[in-house]
């Protein structure tokens, strides 16, 4: 052993000119820098990267080996003598621990003194001793067993406070630019930026973040008895309020959730308890962000509009206002008004330009050639065979049995087989994040669309919140821009009506040669919805719609309605009785064992098509049978109506396009003629009226538009504005006595970025999911009851002489016959749509 401690510590002076973790250094005892266990302050602190661990010290290897040389004998002699060396020299343990621990000048230089502090500075038994220190083991001639001794205790926390002190202000210093609020801080890329997992990355990195601070505020958590899930969400919170707290400056977490409670209708007295409180701004930031954001949103759609193509869409809104002291001037009342949208395409390829010139030109041309009833019927031709309509009715039906439980497709051996697979689109829009459409929300402003004077400052309106107003802009839009603009059956009638009113103006401003107006595909499903509704309900002993609501429970459908939740549940309804309607086809076509495809086939043929309704009015008399007529006529319409809402979903404006003859005819034989004129009048313009460029334009932009990229999350454009009016009645309507048309014009703008920063708080925190979305009821106990009641009246086989309770009308095929009459006999009522083509305009100016 003398040996290898002779190994170990010959020569000195060789291995003390290897450690430099104190030359160089002048004395002083109040000075942090000492040597390389000093901890600098947070100006100078510049954190390197970590290296592999270095070979264990020389010292430590020293005291291993004197570990390991004295084994299990007692210690206590060597102890004593080292003492009593102390007090032969005038010192004791504290005296020559001070000494030691750079309390000295001549120790802190004297290579055996450095030699033997650094051993203990870097000693595996430097820890242990602390503990000891802190909390002193009791003595077996303790009197009391439950007293402990003191030990260093005080000393030890007081110093642990200095030190936590310390690294938590450096810690949080250092990363405090992890929670700086950005220049441009409402903007909606900055309040959706801050993201509390990525920050707790960051924190716990080693060398760039605040490990100390998150090991300190995470352990408080875990402590606090809580779960580790919530004590971890937890922990990544508390950084947040600690760093606001030190300087209002890093706020890019608190202003994100001062401006979401506010949106949600927080109390300016709430909002200045949090501010107090430290956990957000207060209620003034709050105001000052709301019209912030507003004034942001409308200044850069006012710049986009220059850059990119874009179109608008409106939409009437109505408010019922509530007053708690009446007066003359002060009362309870309902209101209209109207809310708009523009849209554009930040990210997709630029179309090609719209030329005014072209249009009017092709309008000219258009306007001598309306389009024709044998124009419409070669359309609805071509688009029959596949693939295009018949192959997806078919593919319907086919889906319908698919989908069923009772087939169990997962084990379906052939399930994969390409015959199952839907048939490929006619033009199906594209998807991705670069088609993404986003929205700008004009200001919601008290002018009532329904009047011809409201159509006539909606314009202006509009135009004056787009800054396009100007004489030069005005002179720009009549002779150079094509503007397309969106909305249900009323917007686009009053502006068609206003363009016909003004049509000898002297200018096209004024004229409005520059506006092309589209109807909403989503107000036309709804028309259709409500067309079966008509035709098929029916008495409640008859095998019409109304006997199925019965059998189902459906309440609230006797009478259509456009307002509230009747079209929801219309819609659901009319699903979920053609789907009992296929099932119990599919039992009549099953029994020969071939190809589903062909099966399907067989079915549309037997019980959804026109043949098999013109078979069945063929028969003799007294071999007819209306309950079976009644039930194919409904198999043959609503699959349209599947088809038309199918297609709106996935993208298919080609298939939508082919569907337009199909409309015609029901708006027209349903006794909807105000959609009768609209589908006339989109035939007209994308087969006459309207150059290449603005038929495309249409078709990818103005029919459906995609808010999230996904390639099923299309939308209708008068959809996105119903959801809009929505936000601005409930969602975000101001509260209170406040809650005026002013206030709503000047925070509808921030709409857009309020859905933002609602999404992204709900990925933050997964608590507010509820309210976000809701999950339908299972619907195959409805149709499996439906189902057994259509096998039990055996709606779909034939019986000779049977008579039906209701008389259902051959809505298409009248339809048809009145709009041969519309293009064949000018006295009519109907043909004022021609009469409004041959209508004669100034010339352009």
């Amino acid at each position: 052993m003398s040996d290898l401690a002779g190994d170990l510590h010959g020569g000195w002076g060789s291995l003390f000119a290897d450690i430099e973790d104190d030359d160089d250094l002048a004395y002083d005892p109040f000075s942090t820098e000492y040597d390389s266990d000093r901890l600098s302050d947070v100006s100078d602190w510049d954190p390197v990267p970590l290296q592999e661990a270095p070979a264990p010290p020389i010292q430590l290897q020293d005291t291993r080996a004197k570990q390991r040389q004295l084994g299990s004998a007692s210690k206590l002699e060597r102890v004593r003598n080292i003492l009593k060396c102390m007090d032969n020299n005038g010192m004791n343990l504290p005296m020559f621990l001070d000494a030691l621990s750079w309390g000295d000048e001549d120790c802190v230089n004297d290579p055996k003194v450095r030699y033997e502090r650094t051993a203990l500075m870097v000693s595996e038994e430097l820890p242990h001793i602390l503990k000891r220190w802190y909390r002193a083991p009791r003595t077996s001639t303790s009197r009391a067993h439950y007293v402990r001794p003191a030990g260093a205790r005080k000393a030890l926390e007081e110093f642990a406070m200095d030190c936590a002190a310390e690294i938590l202000d450096r810690e949080l210093e250092s990363t405090a630019h992890l929670f700086r609020s950005p220049e441009d801080s409402l903007s909606e890329a900055a309040l959706t930026s801050f993201d509390f997992a990525e920050v707790a990355l960051r924190l716990q990195d080693p060398v760039l973040g605040a490990p100390r601070a998150w090991t300190l505020l995470h352990g408080a958590m875990q402590r606090a008895r809580r779960s580790r899930s919530e004590s971890r969400s937890q922990s990544r919170k508390n950084p947040t309020y600690l760093q606001y707290m030190r300087s209002h400056n890093a706020a890019a977490w608190i202003k994100p959730l001062t401006v979401f409670l506010k949106a949600k209708g927080a109390s300016a007295k709430s909002l200045d308890l949090l501010h107090a409180l430290g956990i957000t701004m207060s209620h003034s930031w709050s105001v000052r962000a709301y019209a912030g954001m507003s004034e942001k949103s409308m200044k850069e759609l006012q710049s986009v509009i220059h850059r990119l193509a874009w179109w608008l869409a409106y939409d009437n809104v109505n408010f019922a206002f509530r007053v708690f002291s009446q007066r003359l001037a002060n009362q309870s009342h309902f209101d209209s008004g109207t809310s708009g949208s523009v849209f554009v395409k930040p990210h997709a390829p630029p179309s090609p330009p719209l030329s005014n010139a072209a249009l009017q030109e092709q309008r000219r041309i258009g306007r001598e050639n309306p389009i024709t009833l044998a124009d419409i019927v070669a359309l609805e031709v071509a688009a029959a065979p596949a693939p295009g309509i018949h192959s997806h009715l078919v593919h319907i039906v086919l889906r319908t049995l698919l989908e069923c439980p009772e087939f169990d497709l997962a084990s379906y051996p052939h399930r994969t087989h390409v015959v199952l697979a839907p048939p490929p689109p006619v033009n199906r829009l594209l998807s991705g994040p670069e088609y993404i459409t986003k929205q700008y929300v004009l200001g919601t402003v008290h002018i009532d669309e329904a009047s011809y004077d409201g159509t006539k400052d909606l314009i202006k309106e509009w135009i004056h919140q787009l800054k396009l107003d100007s004489t030069d802009e005005q002179k720009r839009t009549a002779l150079d821009r094509v503007l397309v603009w969106v909305g249900d059956q009323l917007t686009v009638d009053r502006l068609r009506m206003l363009a016909n009113y003004r049509c000898e103006d002297l200018d096209g401003y004024a004229r409005l040669d520059w506006l092309v107006v589209v109807f909403g595909w989503f107000h036309a499903l709804m028309a259709f919805a409500h067309s079966l509704h008509q035709q098929y309900f029916g008495s409640a002993s008859g095998r019409g719609l109304r006997q199925a609501f019965v059998h189902l429970n459906r309440k609230g459908l006797q009478t259509v309605q456009i307002k509230g939740v009747f079209y929801h549940h219309l819609h659901e309804g009319i699903l979920h009785v053609s789907e009992a309607h296929f099932r119990d086809c599919w039992r009549k076509v099953s029994a020969v064992a071939r190809e589903l495809r062909e099966l399907a086939e067989k079915l549309v043929h037997r019980y959804a098509s026109n043949d098999a309704v013109e078979d069945l009015d063929a028969l003799r008399d007294g071999e007819h049978d209306d309950v079976l007529r009644q039930s194919v006529m409904w198999n043959r319409d609503v699959l349209y109506y599947l088809l038309l809402h199918q297609s709106m979903e996935s993208g298919d404006v080609g298939m939508m396009e082919d569907l337009l003859p199909h409309l015609l005819y029901r708006f027209a034989g349903g006794g909807n003629h105000k959609y009768a004129v609209e589908v006339l009048e989109l035939l007209q313009g994308l087969h006459r009226e309207w150059p290449q460029e603005l038929k495309d334009f249409v078709r990818q932009n103005c029919w459906l538009i995609n808010l999230t990229g996904g390639p099923n999350d299309f939308q209708a454009i008068d959809l996105v504005e119903e959801h809009t009016i929505k936000d601005v009645k409930v969602t975000y309507r101001p509260k209170g006595p406040n809650s005026t048309w002013g206030l709503m014009k000047a925070r509808a703008p921030a709409i857009p970025t309020l859905r933002a920063l609602d999404g992204h708080i709900t990925d933050q925190f997964r608590t507010v999911y509820r309210g976000v979305s809701h999950t339908s009821p299972s619907k195959e106990a409805d149709v499996q009851h439906l189902d057994e009641f259509y096998q039990k009246a055996r709606v779909h086989e034939y019986n000779a002489g049977r008579d039906a309770e209701d008389t259902v009308k051959e809505v298409v095929a009248e339809g048809y016959l009145t709009t041969r009459l519309i293009h064949q006999d000018r006295k009519m009522k109907q043909s004022s749509w021609r009469n409004c083509r041959n209508r004669e305009r100034k010339e352009r100016l």
